[in-house]
């Protein structure tokens, strides 16, 4: 679906289809300054350049950490130009030898550092990892936690995997609207589900710190999806919790070309999955946030039955819109989503989410429940007006923050180019447009807000449609 509840927050600004775009290549923080004053850098960070850019940004920054041999962000940031700058080559065999080089000079500039240690815990991760915890920085970046929980989950030491993920909570790297819509994930679930981790460490984090530290559903267990291809991780897996072991030998000696093609590999996680599901003495389920068809067969999609915010794997069919239903009436916690929604007073760019990463919560909300509404109309007025003035609530409460982001994000843009008093009679034309649409939007009321969103989505597929159909000159 179309992100049409944020048209009606963004409708202000149609006045400014004419700003300028930002190149994302032309980031001046993604050099070395040589005043040392340096901004901490991530992989993602990369995603738009090509091979010859980070090739030059690659040397830069390595004459950077001999110049400035004790700079520890100097450091960081050359390492995460140099993994994007390999993972573009494919890693050949020079990528080995140039990060041994890198280590030696770490270990001789920066020894019995948190950078040192981070940086070395993809080398005898753990015991470097265990090193890194004891030298935590104030600053601590979202990522770096990240990844030092998954080394901690990955070792089975929950002792000190429940002491980072109890310094994330403290610290805010999990806040309140990720931890209201995890726990709801979790409240519909059946009793000891096993869950299939989809999207990654930042999917799972919240529900591990739902479990761990404030001691919810520690009866459901996490299978990391994404280390369907690590045979040990597997089969410790499968051992520990009653299922059958996955034979690998015998999936690759029916595989051809070999196990190590990429392709292949992606067969072997599909096959890992459908394996767990097909035998856990479990039930199964799976977020419905971050999954990849890339990794499902088609016999597992073909059995899997939406429960609201989550989907269950059962072989035979059942009447999972009940249990849906329950979840509404029964389960679910809505009540944050009717407060006003404000950003995260500790938001920066170093914890990677966008910043409108809450309003697209709230929003899987319509998407996963929508389709309850002609039941409760029918069957449960009372529930019907709930779920409709919930929807309608959520979109208003959103609006507002989302107009306030996107007048910031233009305003950036549009100001250089623009003369003190022009700015400003911009904004307040923009600011007065929004506060009109507000008062008729506010007007509708939860039955006209349904019909706008159907007729949204109705209008939002046709576009769709059109954008697939070839036009005569393309099939020419």
């Amino acid at each position: 679906m179309k992100r049409i509840l944020t048209t009606i927050a963004l409708a202000a600004t149609i006045s400014f289809t004419t700003m300028a775009q930002v190149n994302p290549n032309d980031k001046e923080y993604l050099h070395p300054r040589e005043d040392g004053k340096l901004e901490l850098l991530f992989t993602g960070d990369f995603c738009h350049h090509d091979t010859t850019t980070l090739a030059q940004l690659l040397d830069e920054w390595e004459k950077f950490t001999y110049k400035h041999p004790t700079n520890e962000i100097g450091w960081r940031n050359y390492s995460e130009v140099m993994q994007s700058y390999y993972m573009n080559l494919g890693w050949p065999e020079k990528s080995r030898r140039h990060r041994e080089e890198r280590y030696k000079r770490m270990a001789e500039s920066i020894p019995n550092t948190y950078t040192y240690y981070y940086l070395n815990s993809g080398i005898d991760g753990y015991e470097n990892a265990c090193k890194a915890m004891e030298l935590l920085p104030d600053d601590m970046a979202y990522s770096d936690m990240l990844h030092l929980i998954g080394i901690m989950m990955n070792s089975e030491d929950t002792v000190r995997m429940t002491k980072l993920l109890t310094e994330s909570y403290y610290r805010g790297f999990c806040p309140g609207y990720k931890l209201q819509y995890h726990f709801n994930e979790l409240q519909g679930m059946p009793e000891n589900a096993l869950i299939i981790g989809t999207g990654g460490m930042g999917l799972i984090f919240p529900k591990l710190v739902i479990q761990y530290v404030l001691g919810q559903h520690r009866d459901k267990v996490i299978y990391q999806e994404g280390r369907s291809f690590d045979e040990t991780y597997v089969e410790q897996f499968c051992q520990r919790f009653g299922i059958p072991k996955f034979d690998f030998k015998k999936w690759y000696r029916s595989r051809k070309p070999e196990p190590e093609n990429v392709r292949a590999q992606f067969e072997t996680h599909k096959k890992v999955v459908q394996h767990i599901c097909d035998h856990s003495p479990r039930p199964v389920c799976f977020s419905s946030m971050g999954m990849s068809n890339d990794f499902l067969t088609d016999s597992l999609k073909a059995r899997l039955y939406n429960e609201g915010l989550t989907l269950r794997y059962s072989a035979k069919p059942y009447d999972n819109f009940a249990v849906k239903r329950r979840n509404i009436d029964q389960r679910y916690l809505f009540e944050y989503l009717l407060y006003p929604f404000e950003a995260e007073p500790k938001w920066n760019r170093h914890w990677r989410w966008s910043e409108d990463d809450k309003w697209f919560l709230a929003e899987n909300y319509i998407k996963l429940l929508k389709d309850q509404l002609p039941w409760y109309k029918k069957h449960n007025r009372k529930g019907y007006e709930q779920l409709g003035n919930l929807f309608y609530r959520m979109s208003i409460n959103s609006a507002i923050p989302l107009f306030r982001k996107a007048v910031k994000d233009i305003s950036v843009q549009l100001k250089p180019n623009l003369t003190e008093k022009e700015f400003e009679e911009k904004m307040k034309e923009a600011e007065k447009q929004f506060e009109e649409k507000m008062k008729e939007y506010e007007n509708w009321g939860f039955e006209k807000f349904l019909e706008e969103l159907e007729a949204a989505e109705k209008k939002a597929k046709e576009a769709d449609k059109n954008a697939e159909t070839p036009t005569k000159q393309e099939k020419k």
